[in-house]
This record gives C-alpha cells, sequence and structure tokens, in this order.
C-alpha cells in the first residue's frame, strides 16, 4: 500500500520525499523529525526541510512545545478534500485563461490509426459522445463488438443508422440491409467501417488483415460531409438499381455505365 500511495502522492505534486514523510506522519504522529526521518527512510540531514515544505502544502502542523518540535499530519481525508477543491478551481480558472489565449484549433487535418483495437476504441469515443446522429456502415461480423457502444447511443436519445450486408438484431435503431453484389465483394471486403457521428467527425477502417487494421479519422467539413453524403445516398444504389432494372441504362450514360454501374449488375439480371 505504501509504495502505491507514495506513487499517487508524488503524481499529485509531491516529491517521493514528502510523500514518504507524509505517510509516515500518518501512520506515526505526533512525532520529532527524527522519528519521521526513521519511519520514513528520509534522511536525517534532509527531514526538517521535507517537513517544512509538508507544513507549506497544508499536509502538517508543526507542534511546538518545550525541548523542541513535534509534527502531526493533516488527516488525510481532510487534507485531501482541499486538495481536490484546489485543482477544481486552478483547472477552472486556467480554463478561463486559455480560452482567451487560444486560436481555434484546425481539425481539418487526417488522423491516422493503427491496429484494431486502436481502431475500434476510436469508433467507441465517436460514439460515445455523440448527441444527435450517427451513421454507420460495417460488416456483420463488426456489429458485435460496438453493439453496446451503439445501444448506449441510442438510448440518449440519438439517431442511429446502421447499413449492413445482412440483417442485424439492433431494435433500438434503424438498419439498412445493402446487399453486397458479387462484383463488388473483392473490393469492399477491406472495408471494415465508415462511421459518421453528428456531421462533425469521421472514422474510415480498413481491415488489411486478421490482426491488422488501420483507419483515417477527421473532422474536415469536406471530408465528413463527403463520408456522411455516401452512407445515406450510395448505399441505397443496389436498390434503387434494382427497381429501376433494365431500365437504369437508360439514365446513366454510357460511357458511365462501367464504373457506375457494373458493380451493381447482378441486380438487374
Amino acid at each position: 500500500m505504501g509504495s502505491s500511495a507514495v506513487d499517487k502522492l508524488v503524481t499529485l505534486g509531491f516529491s517521493e520525499y514528502e510523500a514518504k514523510a507524509y505517510l509516515a506522519l500518518l501512520q506515526e504522529n505526533p512525532a520529532t523529525g527524527y522519528q519521521v526521518s526513521k519511519g520514513s527512510g528520509v534522511p536525517r540531514s534532509m527531514i526538517y526541510e521535507v517537513l517544512s515544505k509538508l507544513v507549506a502544502r497544508g499536509a502538517a502542523m508543526t507542534l511546538r512545545k518545550e525541548g523542541g518540535s513535534k509534527y502531526s499530519p493533516i488527516p488525510a481525508a481532510e487534507f485531501l478534500d482541499k486538495l481536490q477543491r484546489d485543482h477544481e478551481d486552478l483547472v477552472t480558472a486556467l480554463k478561463d485563461n486559455l480560452s482567451s489565449v487560444s486560436s481555434e484549433a484546425n481539425l481539418e487535418y487526417i488522423w491516422n490509426i493503427e491496429g484494431p483495437e486502436n481502431v475500434m476504441a476510436k469508433a467507441k469515443e465517436m460514439l460515445g459522445q455523440a448527441r444527435a446522429r450517427v451513421y454507420l456502415a460495417l460488416l456483420p461480423e463488426t456489429f458485435q463488438t460496438l453493439h453496446r457502444a451503439l445501444s448506449n447511443a441510442a438510448e440518449r436519445g440519438v439517431q442511429v443508422v446502421v447499413y449492413s450486408a445482412s440483417e442485424l438484431d439492433f431494435p433500438e435503431g434503424r438498419v439498412v440491409v445493402s446487399p453486397v453484389p458479387v462484383q463488388a465483394s473483392n473490393r469492399l471486403e477491406g472495408l471494415w467501417m465508415v462511421l459518421v457521428a453528428d456531421g462533425r467527425e469521421a472514422l474510415i477502417g480498413e481491415l488489411l488483415t486478421q490482426n491488422r487494421a488501420k483507419a483515417s479519422w477527421t473532422r474536415s467539413p469536406l471530408f465528413v460531409f463527403v463520408a456522411e453524403h455516401h452512407l445515406r445516398t450510395d448505399l441505397y444504389l443496389p436498390r434503387l438499381l434494382a427497381l429501376l432494372g433494365e431500365d437504369a441504362r437508360g439514365l446513366i450514360d454510357e460511357s458511365d455505365w462501367e464504373l457506375f454501374a457494373t458493380p451493381f449488375e447482378s441486380h438487374l439480371e
């Protein structure tokens, strides 16, 4: 317990000697500098300087008596409550200070994310922060990993639409089934997911191998618009072409037919 507590106090800004001396005081008090040095392992040559710093921090107090001084700790709960209040006040003040000098961050760059766990962690973070709407296209086998995060978003009142090549058990949101034609399956099998949250950020993930994946994340307005437009329109093309049948050829320029319709020709057969 001692070592863990020392590490946590150091994280809060104590020196290692200060942390050890404070713990020693909690275990035996009031105590002389000699007793604290012996109980904490802080060298006697430094113990009084360390104790003075604890007093200055408000973590200890000096008890002056005839024949010398003794030290007593501020009770841990009381001291930590004060420390928490001080940090909250400091963070609040710092927010005001920094907001007055900070310029708007440029988020139009693209972050590259490597590794399946990191990609999924980013997707869950986006779903956890979504407030209005989420559009997500994914492979059916990926759905289970994100199911809880998607359900939580829907329970918060977020509109959740999931596009999949097959039916999914997701009554909390809307599932749009868009079968992948045989001609297009080889092109799309590496596309893990396309996720757009609140029209503000987009994540496109690609599965390279079973254990390798990469993704691109951005808040670029143009990039996000294109990704959301794709999800809300392009994935309906197989249905539309299936309904139009051969009439689709009359609506699509012949020079564009191969690029536009070839992946979906199985719907026309």
